[in-house]
C-alpha cells in the first residue's frame, strides 16, 4: 500500500530493484529497456496492488511524480513460498495551489504508433501525479473521460478530447477541446486530404463544441524536419 502525508491511499508507482544483481526482467516479454533497470514496475491506481517476483532480495521505491518525495522500503527477501507486505508513503513537498499538472500531447491505442490501452494510459497518468490530459491521437479523436469515470479515477484525473492531424508532408497539427463522435469514423477526426495548413487549422476549430470558445490549435514539433 502507498499513502500520502495524510494517510490516504493515493495513485502511485512502485519500482522494485534486485539487490543480488541477477537479471530478473524478461525484456523479450515486455519493454526492452526501463530507466534505472528495475526488476519490475507496478502502477497502483488506487494506492494498493500486488506483484509476483522470482525468489531473491529486493527493495521497493514508491513515487508519485514531481510534486512528491519518494519512499524506499528496507531490503526484503522473497522465497518460492513467501509473501511480503509493504507500507510506503509519498509526501507532497511541492505546493502547486492554483496550478494543474497537465499534458496536451498524449497518444494511446487509436494511434498507429502506440500500443498503450486507454485504461493503462489513465493508470500511468494518475500514478505519476498528472491531473489533466488532452488526447492527441494521430488522425483520431479519443475521449478518455468515460474510461476515467469507469475506473473511479475522476477525483484524481480529468481530460478532454483532442486530435493530432498527421499529414504526410505538411506537418502535424494539434487541437483541443474537440467534439468526440463515437459513431463516426476515427471519432469524427478531420480528413486533411488536399487541405492547406490554414485550412487544416480552420477545420480543427470547426470540430469544437458550437457556441463555445474556439479550440486551442498547436503546430506540433515544428523542428522535426517535416
Amino acid at each position: 500500500e502507498v499513502v500520502d502525508e495524510t494517510g490516504r491511499l493515493v495513485p502511485s508507482k512502485v519500482s522494485f530493484f534486485s539487490v543480488d544483481g541477477d537479471p530478473v526482467r524478461r525484456p523479450d516479454l515486455g519493454d526492452g529497456h526501463i530507466g534505472g533497470f528495475p526488476a519490475q514496475v507496478s502502477f497502483a491506481p488506487h494506492g494498493h496492488g500486488h506483484i509476483i517476483l522470482p525468489p531473491g532480495n529486493y527493495y521497493a521505491v514508491a513515487s508519485r511524480g514531481l510534486e512528491y518525495e519518494i519512499d524506499m522500503s528496507p531490503v526484503f527477501r522473497l522465497t518460492e513460498h513467501s509473501t511480503v507486505d509493504l507500507d510506503l508513503q509519498v509526501i507532497r513537498s511541492v505546493d502547486t495551489t492554483g496550478w494543474i499538472a497537465a499534458d496536451f500531447h498524449v497518444h494511446s491505442m487509436p494511434s498507429p504508433d502506440s500500443g498503450v490501452t486507454l485504461a493503462d494510459r489513465v493508470i500511468t497518468f494518475a500514478a505519476e501525479g498528472m491531473e489533466f490530459l488532452s488526447s492527441s491521437d494521430h488522425d483520431a479523436i479519443t475521449d478518455f473521460q468515460p474510461v476515467i469515470e469507469q475506473m473511479g479515477m475522476e477525483y484524481w484525473l480529468s481530460s478532454t478530447p483532442g486530435l493530432e492531424v498527421t499529414t504526410v508532408e505538411l506537418g502535424h497539427f494539434l487541437g483541443f477541446p474537440l467534439r468526440w463522435d463515437p459513431m463516426a469514423d476515427q471519432g469524427g477526426a478531420l480528413d486533411w486530404t488536399g487541405l492547406t495548413p490554414d485550412e487544416i487549422l480552420d477545420g480543427i476549430r470547426d470540430l469544437g463544441e458550437p457556441g463555445t470558445t474556439d479550440p486551442v490549435t498547436i503546430v506540433a514539433h515544428p523542428r522535426d524536419g517535416m
